[in-house]
C-alpha cells in the first residue's frame, strides 16, 4: 500500500468525521420536537456509528485525536 493511498483512507476518515458530527449537531434541533421515542431512536443510531468508528479506528492505529474523537460523545436530546 503506498503512502498515497494510506492518506487518502486517513482524510476520508476525517471527512466521515467530519460529517457525522455535523449531521448529529444539526439533528439536535430536530430531536426537540421529536417524540421522546424517535429521538431516543435516532441517538442511539448515532451513538452506535460513532462507538463503532471509534473501535475500528485504535483497531487500525489511528489516533482518535486525529479523528477528533478522543472525547466526542453523542449529545443527550434532553440537555
Amino acid at each position: 500500500m503506498t503512502k498515497r493511498r494510506i492518506a487518502t483512507h486517513e482524510e476520508c476518515l476525517k471527512s466521515f468525521t467530519y460529517a457525522l458530527k455535523r449531521e448529529v449537531k444539526d439533528n439536535l434541533a430536530a430531536w426537540k420536537v421529536l417524540n421522546r421515542e424517535q429521538a431516543i431512536g435516532r441517538r442511539m443510531a448515532f451513538s452506535n456509528i460513532v462507538f463503532l468508528l471509534k473501535k475500528e479506528a485504535e483497531k487500525h492505529g489511528i489516533p482518535l485525536a486525529d479523528l477528533g474523537l478522543v472525547d466526542y460523545e453523542v449529545p443527550n436530546f434532553e440537555e
